[in-house]
């Protein structure tokens, strides 16, 4: 793998559009074909066509209050690669990282609940297959605590929503309280439909921004909030997953996590409306969306547990 940063004259101050950015990395081996890679929510991403090969250029930057840091997620990417999860990265610099394209298709919900038998197996290997390839400091999942930061940021910048900031205080502790004593795992903790890549013969996950230690039912409430999962499809993927060691308590953890999964990521979209700048994403219409699939979820996780 290649590191070292691109360079090009320009005026101090001048911004350099990404095409340009892209055309003078040291790895091309002749003149690039480029195409934005749509369905990005929280950055820019482009396959490049290189001598009959292609690649996928990312851009990023941090955010630190969505918790997202691309040196993390070029590690974890870096070390999902050596686990056979993910594709090889050959080239790293300032805010650009390139990684080998996987040729094959995001997957749709529809899809998604059609291959769950296949993507929870890989969710599972997953979890206990990548600690061991993960290097630094550990990073924390726990989307209680990000629903609480979260909504902190949102009350120092007095957000059009910070008058339901208490609200979701209070629901994130009650959601947290009924967490079982699970074992510790590696989650991925955003397998949105278009993170899952079937290229035909094999299932690949993408996109590693909000990957770190949880628990298992985080990564698997928002498998199954994100592609929409029937109570009949969520049973079987959840025996499937845990076989024997489904205890009821492990099933309340699994449902409080459902509803908490979707408040997390409603809260990362109202954020995304000052912080992010993705052309053509409607951050307010996302969050919206979420934040009403959370109070359906909390609606039937209270109506079975009170």
């Amino acid at each position: 793998m290649r590191e070292m940063p691109a360079s090009i004259d320009r005026a101090p101050g001048q911004m350099i559009d990404p095409i340009t950015r892209i055309a003078v990395l040291p790895l091309w081996t002749g003149q690039v074909h480029t195409t934005l890679l749509p369905g990005g929510l929280g950055n820019q991403s482009y396959i490049v066509e290189d001598d009959g090969r292609k690649y996928v250029v990312r851009f990023g930057r941090d955010y630190p209050v969505q918790h997202v840091y691309r040196a993390w997620e070029l590690m974890v990417s870096q070390a999902a690669h050596r686990a056979g999860f993910a594709s090889e990265i050959v080239y790293t610099g300032p805010g650009v990282f390139v990684g080998v394209y996987i040729d094959g298709k995001n997957c749709s919900p529809q899809e998604v609940r059609a291959k769950a038998d296949d993507i929870v197996r890989l969710v599972k290997r997953f979890h206990t297959e990548m600690p061991p390839h993960i290097s630094g400091a550990a990073h924390m999942f726990w989307p209680f605590h990000t629903v609480r930061d979260y909504a902190r940021t949102m009350r120092s910048e007095r957000h059009r929503n910070a008058h339901l900031i208490e609200e979701w205080f209070a629901v994130s502790e009650e959601l947290e309280t009924a967490q079982a004593a699970l074992p510790i795992v590696f989650g991925h903790n955003d397998l949105v439909c278009r993170n899952i890549v079937d290229d035909g013969e094999r299932i690949w996950f993408v996109d590693y921004e909000h990957a770190g230690f949880t628990t298992s039912v985080c990564d698997l409430a928002g498998l199954a909030s994100h592609s929409s999962f029937d109570d009949a499809q969520i049973d079987h993927v959840l025996d499937l997953y845990f076989g024997a060691d489904l205890t009821p308590d492990v099933r309340r953890s699994f449902d409080a996590a459902l509803a908490i999964m979707p408040l997390r990521e409603a809260l990362w979209g109202m954020l995304a409306e000052t912080h992010l700048d993705i052309p053509h994403v409607d951050y307010v219409a996302y969050g919206t969306e979420k934040l009403e699939t959370h109070r359906k979820a909390l609606e039937r996780y209270r109506s079975r547990y009170g």
